[in-house]
């Protein structure tokens, strides 16, 4: 499991021994988490309101694309 900076109210994590599409795991400090595929930014899974609180992370994700696909492929070889 790789866990990065959280960024004011949430923080990406990855986690190994996943399965589907690789994707990130969106964590809000209140509890709620959101799985999101790293291309496209799909939600998965999950969600949070408003809605309006998971913009930043999408585009953290769009900004970090290939570093987060790099380290999920490490951690689901």
């Amino acid at each position: 499991m790789t866990n990065y900076p959280i960024h004011g109210d949430w923080r990406i994590r990855i986690n190994g021994m996943e399965h589907g599409e690789p994707h990130v795991h969106v964590e809000f400090r209140d509890g709620h988490r959101v799985s999101v595929s790293i291309v496209g930014r799909r939600v998965l899974a999950g969600g949070v309101a408003p809605a309006r609180r998971l913009l930043p992370a999408l585009e953290d994700i769009k900004i970090n694309e290939a570093q987060y696909l790099a380290e999920y492929r490490r951690l689901n070889p």
